[in-house]
């Protein structure tokens, strides 16, 4: 035994075992779909993690999508988990590029479409996190809340706010869900940290913070101080509340779209707060065609946040951790 383990590395026990690289995804239950992740293992340790996505990179600009509204549509489609924030990314450049605006009760009922993408979203982890671990009321309960609340009109979310209040009041006070996810997946603050997971690490980071129309809805910055998954799960919940109040008060939900461009040309910029973090556009109109487009989401950051959150750890507790980022592989950019 001695001379077959002389040669391979020694555990965190002293204890030399044989190091075993195991894939995981792109469908492996618990973690984002798409997401391409490699880890070594020492018996159930993990060593080290390697991940990228199997969906992109995506291309933003191609000679089909040169045309504002073709355009929108074609960022919209890069991400299938938040559409919507980023039509509303490539609406807001183009109107800054050609010198247009929108009237204040449009912006209104833009931003209550994105709370309701937000929304939705938020939801949606948490019936993946159910799945992951094991607990079937909560995974169901959330996948019936998502698919009632992703189309729903202001009347129809106002109708459904006393049964979401009291899910997420279940949610929040469950025990296992405490000892299940506190102190994993622990980050703590800098500027590597995107959107939601720098918030729950108590970091005031949010886009919609410097929003004049978001300011007229009453938003304020949630945030959590532990920065692990269990804070990043109270936080998911307190963004949901937040969206609701912020639709009712929006007063109209209506998708974003582009405006008539004609013929102009210039050069525009935007961020919108998408569900995951921060997306950032710039690009270039000329004579009323797209011609240029730089664009950033949080994917890479979150990417590149899974060593922190798995290496060292115990599998289970890795998974847990990666899969509470809420990664979005779709939004990986050539």
């Amino acid at each position: 035994m001695a001379d077959l383990t002389r040669d391979m590395p020694a555990s965190s026990d002293g204890l030399k075992m044989e190091w075993i690289d195991v894939p995981f995804g792109p469908f492996f239950p618990g973690l984002p779909g798409g997401l391409r992740l490699d880890l070594t293992l020492d018996g159930d340790a993990v060593v080290s993690s390697r991940a990228d996505s199997a969906v992109g990179p995506r291309e933003l600009l191609h000679d089909d999508a040169t045309l504002p509204d073709a355009f929108a549509d074609h960022l919209a489609a890069l991400s299938l988990l938040s559409p919507v924030s980023y039509r509303l990314l490539a609406c807001l450049a183009l109107e800054r590029a050609a010198g247009q605006s929108v009237a204040s009760d449009v912006a209104r009922a833009r931003i209550a479409a994105v709370e309701r993408e937000r929304l939705a979203s938020h939801l949606g982890w948490l019936a993946g996190f159910g799945a992951q671990s094991g607990f079937a009321w909560l995974e169901n309960h959330a996948t019936a809340l998502q698919l009632k609340l992703r189309d729903a009109t202001v009347i129809e979310m106002a109708a459904l706010t006393t049964k979401i209040t009291a899910f997420l009041t279940r949610v929040q006070r469950t025990p296992l869900l405490n000892s299940r996810l506190k102190g994993i997946g622990r980050l703590v603050g800098g500027d590597a940290l995107p959107g939601l997971v720098a918030r729950a690490s108590g970091i005031a980071r949010d886009a919609r913070a410097d929003d004049q129309i978001y300011a007229q809805l009453g938003f304020a910055v949630l945030t959590a101080k532990s920065g692990d998954a269990l804070a990043r799960l109270a936080l998911r919940c307190g963004e949901i509340s937040q969206s609701l109040e912020l639709i009712s008060r929006a007063g109209a939900i209506s998708l974003p779209e582009s405006q008539v461009i004609g013929t102009e040309s210039g050069t525009g910029e935007a961020v919108v707060e998408t569900p995951r973090g921060a997306a950032r556009l710039s690009l270039t109109l000329h004579q009323g065609k797209v011609t240029a487009a730089d664009m950033s989401t949080p994917t890479a950051a979150h990417i590149a946040l899974i060593a922190t959150v798995a290496d060292g750890r115990e599998l289970g507790d890795a998974l847990t951790g990666i899969g509470s980022l809420d990664i979005s592989p779709w939004e990986v950019m050539a």
